[in-house]
């Protein structure tokens, strides 16, 4: 059978254009060949979120001089109460006092109890709670929707696994402080984060030092201490930049105390700093535990941007927003500063978030 002309003709090109898609993509593999940047799927941020001792403040993304909120609103209307918070990566927040967790959709109109998609009690199923009710010190998010809670009454963190309703109660609970354990004596929960494979990173202090302890995902394996005394700490792994970023490290930023570097030969060690500090991911063997760049403010919160290369950090002095260029560069001054809006009373040396929302 004589097949047609056309259709053999067609049939080549198909090939042809398959061998060169497959020798394109080779090269992207071969040594000193074409290296394309792996693809990302974060969203770029259209929403900043900044929590002021109970004020909340939504921003539009990019920010630019003289920037004012799109949004103000206070977190728990009419109680006077600091609530703790969290924000999704869709922009949902979450709230807790005491007793209760409210949770609310975006776009964010209002706080009041009645917009509250949920209203959540916390029991002994949920979070150990006492004669106040719980001693909660953060509340996370992780990147499967999970919803973290810090408890500071007997050191334990409880996960409510999505979709979280009102028969939710603790999936999971993790303890801290336990003699014999890596975490004795850290009986003190400040904070907790997660990085885009779901470890969790709590931020622990005992009555003379504070730790970042690491408990990786499925958290079988009790938490251990990553080494630095890092608060509010971010993690930006490669597959977060851009496409275009002309480069793409994976690098964990926030606040340091302690050493710039190790001691030469005979030397006593380097006095401790508070800095704000960036460290390469996985910890450089050669470098050890030691920033690579630092800067000297003290943020009381800060999250990374990577989409824009820059990460935004409110001084925990005054509660400015100061907006850095990333990746860090040591003694780097902010490209960009707004003055925080809720004055002394909502700003200075006060409890503060700064979230990325769609």
């Amino acid at each position: 059978m004589k097949l047609n002309h056309c259709f053999i003709a067609l049939v080549g090109v198909a090939i042809a254009a398959v061998m060169s898609g497959c020798i394109a993509a080779n090269q992207g593999t071969l040594p000193g060949g074409p290296q394309p940047p792996p693809p990302t799927s974060t969203p770029a941020a259209t929403k900043l979120y900044l929590d002021h001792n109970g004020t909340f403040y939504e921003y539009a993304l990019p920010l630019a001089a003289g920037a004012k909120p799109l949004l103000t609103l206070p977190e728990w209307p009419g109680s006077g109460i600091v609530p703790v918070i969290a924000a999704d990566q869709y922009g949902n927040v979450a709230l807790a006092s005491p007793t209760e967790l409210r949770f609310f959709g975006a776009p964010i109109r209002s706080f009041a109890a009645s917009a509250a998609k949920l209203r959540l009690t916390l029991t002994p199923a949920i979070t150990e709670v006492g004669t106040s009710g719980a001693d909660l010190s953060d509340l996370e998010y992780d990147p499967n929707e999970n919803l973290w809670l810090f408890n500071n009454l007997g050191a334990e963190i409880t996960e409510l696994r999505a979709p979280i309703n009102k028969s939710s109660v603790a999936a999971l609970a993790i303890g801290f402080g336990a003699p014999g354990s890596k975490t004795a004596g850290f009986t003190t929960l400040v904070q907790g984060r997660f990085d885009v494979n779901a470890t969790l990173y709590v931020y622990a202090s005992s009555s003379s030092t504070s730790r970042l302890f690491k408990v990786a995902f499925p958290y079988a394996k009790p938490p251990s201490s990553d080494g630095v005394n890092l608060a509010q700490a971010d993690f930006i792994d490669s597959s977060q930049w851009p496409p275009t970023a002309p480069i793409q490290p994976s690098l964990l930023l926030g606040q340091y105390d302690g050493p710039l570097h190790s001691p030469k030969p005979g030397s006593p060690p380097s006095p401790p700093v508070d800095v704000m500090a960036q460290f390469p991911q996985p910890f450089d063997p050669q470098q050890g535990h030691y920033p690579a760049q630092h800067t000297p403010e003290i943020a009381g919160a800060l999250t990374a941007d990577p989409y824009r290369y820059r990460f935004y950090a409110l001084d925990a002095g005054n509660g400015d927003l100061n907006v850095y260029k990333l990746p860090m560069s040591t003694k780097a001054a902010p490209q960009l500063t707004l003055a925080c809006l809720g004055g002394p009373t909502n700003c200075s040396e006060k409890g503060e978030h700064v979230f990325l929302a769609p």
